[in-house]
């Protein structure tokens, strides 16, 4: 069993990872935000209570007979109603001169060392019995006609809020929050879930083909109608896997036919052969004469099997090459010599042009050209000629062999070079060719690094074989 997620699960915890990450900073900032608009608010109403105790202290100084005892109690009218405020008027040495707070409660902060006077206003903040105060500190000058002050600069005035209620409002937020997160975790699993299995819909598509794909059922194809773009790469790479599966097999079906058709006449001929010779007596010679044709017959079946073990090695690399450096003019020279009886019983003549050096196999480049060369002369007219030219440029050398003749079909030249191909029938004279030698040209030229390429037109046929420099 695999110890690793499905790419659904993946990429459902991504999403859910993705969404709860966004959503915490978002929670994150909402909160900041409440608070920091509870406390801009707090501290508005701490300042407008102090500026009313000071607007107070300077009516009880112009009063000139009141005391601490009436002001209180005018202080506890300005806070009645308005439940959670603390008042603290103190002296600079710290004597407490009035205190307000709400019935049953004591005032907050007592301990509270004083505040330096440069200091002044200051705003506290602090936590005191589970429950979270805020505070301002503020100083009011003062005059001697207030009674029992015995610093007759200033006083200092404190009010303190008790913040329970927007904690409390706070905590209900943080809690609905908590519950909301909860839900979105778990709806963003269940869509992201949702999402990556429509989006890996066409992978699974594509096992199920899979699954489905035989040696005789190569013909199914996945479409890219409905596939995201991002998928489109991987379903076209895997159509054409499957075009170049389907393309093999049909040339293996297909080179299995031809072989069994180019091995049957052979056979068929040794056999027919060698029956007519033992239904009668024959004298030696006529027996000679059978053996003879039967010797011919098993050299064409051997070299058929020579050129096919030659093809097999070349498609696994195990092809022997000994390169050397070769002047491509000489060795073609060498071979138009070869060929020369062969073309002037066919009354076509030969012309080569160019030249150039290459670094190859020389008894291999030979027999490419040589299966060349052969075609060439077969099917060029009496009176023709045939050009072989050498070119070089910055990139490589090129040869090109140019016969007149009869026009090759353009839909027959991708498949010139298979094994057993034949152009129509009715183009070519009977031969004894395998059908193997422009496979094996291509072979050797592709152990080269080469190219080979086939034009045709009315007028002529052109084989075109380039080298890149080494």
């Amino acid at each position: 069993m695999s110890n690793y997620l499905s790419l659904t699960t993946r990429l459902s915890l991504m999403f859910s990872i993705t969404m709860l990450a966004i959503w915490g900073l978002v929670s994150v900032v909402l909160m900041q935000s409440l608070e920091h608009h509870f406390a801009r608010q707090d501290e508005s109403d701490i300042q407008s209570k102090i500026i009313l105790t000071k607007k107070f202290i300077a009516s009880q100084q112009q009063s000139h007979g009141q005391n601490w005892s009436t002001l209180k109690a005018d202080l506890n009218n300005m806070l009645s109603g308005h439940s959670g405020y603390f008042l603290l008027i103190r002296d600079l040495n710290g004597k407490e001169l009035a205190s307000v707070h709400p019935t049953g409660r004591q005032q907050p902060g007592l301990s509270h060392a004083m505040p330096d006077y440069d200091s002044l206003p200051l705003q506290e903040n602090w936590i005191e019995g589970g429950i979270r105060y805020r505070s301002i500190t503020d100083r009011v000058a003062v005059g001697s006609a207030i009674s029992g002050l015995n610093t007759p600069n200033a006083i200092l005035v404190r009010v303190a809020l008790d913040t329970s209620y927007h904690q409390h409002f706070i905590d209900e937020i943080k809690i609905g929050l908590a519950w909301l997160t909860s839900g979105i975790a778990l709806i963003s699993i269940l869509l992201g879930w949702l999402a990556s299995r429509t989006g890996l819909k066409p992978l699974r598509s594509l096992a199920s083909l899979s699954a489905r794909v035989t040696a005789n059922k190569l013909g199914h194809r996945l479409s890219l109608a409905k596939a995201p773009s991002e998928l489109h790469g991987p379903i076209q790479a895997f159509n054409d896997m499957l075009d170049r599966l389907e393309g093999s097999f049909q040339r293996l079906t297909a080179f299995s036919s031809d072989i069994a058709h180019e091995l049957r006449t052979p056979v068929n001929s040794l056999m027919m052969q060698t029956q007519v010779a033992l239904a009668q007596p024959r004298n030696a010679e006529e027996y000679k004469e059978v053996l003879y044709a039967n010797l011919e017959t098993a050299e064409r079946l051997a070299r058929m099997i020579g050129e096919m073990l030659f093809l097999a090695k070349s498609e696994q690399g195990q092809l022997t090459m000994q390169h050397e450096p070769l002047a491509l003019n000489d060795e073609l020279d060498e071979l138009i010599e070869f060929f020369e009886p062969l073309a002037s019983e066919q009354q076509v003549r030969l012309h080569r042009q160019g030249q150039a050096n290459l670094l190859g196999d020389k008894a291999m480049l030979q027999r490419a050209f040589s299966n060349l060369l052969t075609n060439a002369i077969r099917y060029t007219p009496a009176q023709g000629e045939v050009r072989i030219t050498i070119s070089s440029d910055k990139q490589g050398t090129t040869v090109t062999v140019i016969n007149p003749g009869p026009a090759i079909p353009i839909e027959e030249w991708p498949h010139l070079f298979d094994r057993f191909y034949r152009v129509d029938h009715a183009r070519q004279p009977i031969t004894e060719g395998t059908g193997l030698g422009l496979a094996i040209t291509q072979a050797i030229i592709t152990a080269h690094h080469g190219t080979i390429a086939v034009q045709s037109d009315a007028q002529e046929t052109c084989f075109s074989v380039w080298f890149p420099y080494v």
